[in-house]
């Protein structure tokens, strides 16, 4: 044990080693992104620029045509995006810069040397002024910090009321290790919980409505045939329009761009970038789903992800 001056107040603090004591590791939470740049975001447009997208055309399998597109165009943004992993820190303190780290390290010097001159009057006081200095800045750090952030959030009362009980440190930091009780069995393997949410969700969509509506007649084969015995006057056909590259180009331009994406790891972002090379492309494929009723398999996979609620 030794004495370990912490440069907050007169009392030392106390340091005790001890050792053969296994603990085990806290692993920074890893992320996986893309090196996105000037460079790769030019290079992405240069390979999409010079696709034909001859295999596209002159199709009108929608399957085969869209994975023709899909295929070429992931070929392109995987050549110019590469990815990297990110370590994301455990503290929140985001605000801490160099230059407040090194004042602090100055602050502890001085510190010291006061201790050093026996409290010398001079750097007591010089002393004391720093520390003052220091705490604005911390402070006015802090506060840039926290309204960064509330003005980036897209929900900025939660983002609030998140800072305000992290600020007094209400925030839970217990174990968080969600079990599951099946007939009256309570499960703990994360693995085995994981499959279980994902089988459900897979099954749950076969039968969306099963007794949950009323009025549904069992007798009725389909939908359309209990549509159509439901109402005696006959609905008027369904003229569908062809879409065209502008309007293409115009919902694309309307998507929020964001770096969250699907399993295809294509983001909005891109896909704005994007959106000169591929606009008619896509356009051709939306006719031609239109045109045969038929959409493309690989556009109904969707990633599906339970989000544990607080006190759930």
């Amino acid at each position: 044990m030794q004495s370990c001056p912490n440069g907050l107040s007169g009392h030392d603090g106390q340091s005790l080693t001890l050792f053969n004591l296994s603990i085990p590791p806290q692993n920074r939470k890893l992320i996986h992104t893309i090196n996105f740049d000037n460079n790769t975001v030019t290079d992405f447009q240069i390979q999409l620029s010079y696709e034909q997208w001859n295999n596209v055309s002159g199709n009108n399998n929608v399957n085969e045509i869209f994975n023709n597109f899909l295929n070429t165009y992931l070929r392109c943004h995987y050549s110019s995006f590469n990815k990297k992993t990110i370590k994301i820190p455990h503290d929140n303190n985001h605000w801490i810069t160099t230059g407040i780290k090194t004042s602090c390290k100055k602050k502890r010097e001085l510190f010291h040397l006061c201790r050093l001159n026996n409290n010398d009057a001079h750097l007591v006081d010089y002393y004391k002024k720093y520390c003052k200095t220091l705490s604005n800045v911390i402070l006015t750090a802090k506060k840039l910090h926290y309204n960064r952030l509330i003005l980036n959030s897209n929900n900025k009362i939660a983002t609030t009321w998140k800072i305000i009980n992290y600020e007094n440190g209400k925030l839970s930091h217990g174990n968080n290790t969600l079990s599951l009780r099946i007939d009256n069995k309570e499960i703990t393997n994360q693995h085995t919980i994981a499959n279980i949410f994902n089988n459900y969700f897979l099954s749950i969509a076969d039968t969306p409505n099963s007794g949950n509506n009323k009025h549904t007649n069992i007798n009725e084969p389909n939908p359309i045939s209990y549509l159509m015995n439901s109402f005696y006057q006959r609905f008027p056909k369904m003229k569908w329009h062809y879409t065209s590259t502008y309007e293409i180009g115009k919902i694309i331009k309307s998507l929020k761009s964001k770096n969250s994406s699907g399993y295809d790891e294509i983001s909005t972002r891109i896909l704005k970038l994007s959106a000169p090379f591929i606009v008619s492309p896509l356009t051709h494929i939306c006719n031609i789903i239109l045109n045969t009723g038929i959409f493309p398999d690989r556009l109904k996979y969707a990633i599906i992800k339970p989000i544990l609620k607080k006190g759930g």
